[in-house]
């Protein structure tokens, strides 16, 4: 697939193509998930959309964007052009019992705007990114839908936390449910349950608080046209979260520009580039660390870079130039390609999904950037119980890391698979 066949793919399911007439795939595992290898844990050899109540190898997703554990120990599934979110109970297990089963836990597979009330009911447009809180609610990026969701998974029940459906950007510093958002993409919370993302096509990270239920702009700025030098860019008015430069207010209606700047200054002055506009990829995800800093995958820019607590906004991987290299050396002197989700162990380590270098690498504490999975560009599917190092992977979207025996799982997307790496 090229560059924009991942959000040209869905107009599949939105034409009703039918999905599920293909052969099925092999009748037995590849491998197990064992030390040292990389396995796959649900997907198989074609994309599609089957498979509930059997083992999670046998079944299709299409084009799945990310994974989350759950308080149950569950593997909840981001199945991105399925439109649903999907639950491998037991993702490790050997096969040795029936009790590894995948099932549909939220969202009908029809194309829709109606992410709330009954999970099972919910017509989903493109969810993008999951996350637990400390009381087990699944939080739910509802891209093309523009709305952050609250899934109780005791219940059953989904509620539309933020975004009123329209894509633009307006509501800062007011209630976050009529806040009007377009694409968010990445998401988190911190420990006192503020819920930080990424508003995608508006190039910034927003904040809900959790006390308050208000949003409010933490990192980025919507910029419409670029301002000539010495001219600063003034705010258009109405609550539009949008700044133009000039006196045109017909500017205040342009989507925000794709920019870089910002590093060593305030963190609401810089400048991100992510994909928008219908035929975008999701991109931008979030990381936090314990002391409030941020990291984001500023994906266009070909960067990872950091917002500090005291709101400042540096580079600590990728050159700028999209590319691959620098392992073994300092992050920030490497080159990366589209990185799209991040993922921050306890340990301090950080891991990234190099997307369109097709591979997963790392940076230690000492700022030492290494590729963990995949051949880093090159694409293709192999390598199912052997070195995760000499397997290939297609467009990896999502990375998870699983604190309680260090697994490493991959939504390798363009595979329509989700794989494990095992330590």
């Amino acid at each position: 697939m090229n560059r924009t066949s991942l959000a040209s793919s869905s107009l599949l399911l939105a034409a009703g193509v039918a999905l599920t007439g293909c052969p099925e795939p092999e009748a037995q595992r590849p491998c197990t998930p064992s030390a040292g290898t990389i396995c796959t844990v649900a997907g198989s050899n074609r994309a599609g959309v089957s498979g509930d109540l059997g083992p999670g190898w046998a079944a299709r997703l299409y084009l799945p964007m990310d994974s989350a554990i759950g308080p149950n120990g569950h593997l909840f599934i981001v199945d991105w052009n399925n439109h649903r979110l999907r639950e491998l109970s037991d993702p490790l297990s050997d096969g040795s019992t029936t009790d590894t089963l995948l099932t549909t836990c939220a969202g009908t597979g029809t194309l829709g705007d109606g992410p709330a009330g009954p999970a099972l009911s919910a017509d989903f447009n493109h969810p993008t990114d999951i996350v637990f809180d400390a009381e087990g609610q699944l939080w739910v990026a509802a891209w093309h839908n523009s709305r952050i969701i609250r899934l109780d998974p005791s219940i059953s029940t989904m509620t539309q936390i933020s975004g009123t459906g329209g894509r633009s950007y307006a509501g800062d510093e007011g209630p976050a449910a009529m806040a009007v958002l377009d694409l968010p993409a990445g998401l988190e919370l911190d420990a006192d349950g503020n819920v930080y993302f990424v508003d995608q096509a508006n190039q910034v990270i927003r904040r809900i608080d959790a006390e308050t239920g208000n949003i409010t702009r933490v990192a980025g700025q919507c910029i419409t046209n670029e301002c000539p030098s010495g001219e600063a860019p003034t705010q258009c008015p109405g609550g539009s979260g949008k700044w133009r430069c000039g006196t045109d207010m017909a500017a205040c209606g342009l989507p925000c520009l794709p920019s870089f700047g910002g590093d060593g200054g305030p963190a609401l002055e810089a400048r991100f580039a992510l994909p928008f506009g219908q035929s975008a990829d999701p991109a931008g995800r979030l990381a936090l660390a314990p002391d409030g800093t941020i990291y984001l995958a500023d994906s266009r820019n070909h960067r990872i870079r950091r917002i500090t607590p005291d709101g400042m906004v540096e580079t600590v991987a990728g050159t700028g130039a999209a590319g691959y290299s620098g392992d073994g050396g300092q992050a920030v002197e490497a080159q990366i390609n589209n990185p799209v989700d991040v993922e921050l162990t306890d340990d301090g380590m950080l891991f990234f999904t190099d997307t369109f270098n097709s591979c997963i690498r790392v940076i230690n504490p000492d700022g030492v950037i290494s590729t963990v999975v995949g051949q880093c560009g090159e694409r293709g599917f192999s390598g199912d119980g052997g070195s995760p190092t000499a397997a290939l992977l297609d467009r990896p979207y999502g990375v998870e890391i699983d604190e309680s025996n260090g697994a490493i799982y991959v939504a390798d997307t363009h595979n329509s698979r989700i794989r494990v790496v095992m330590p």
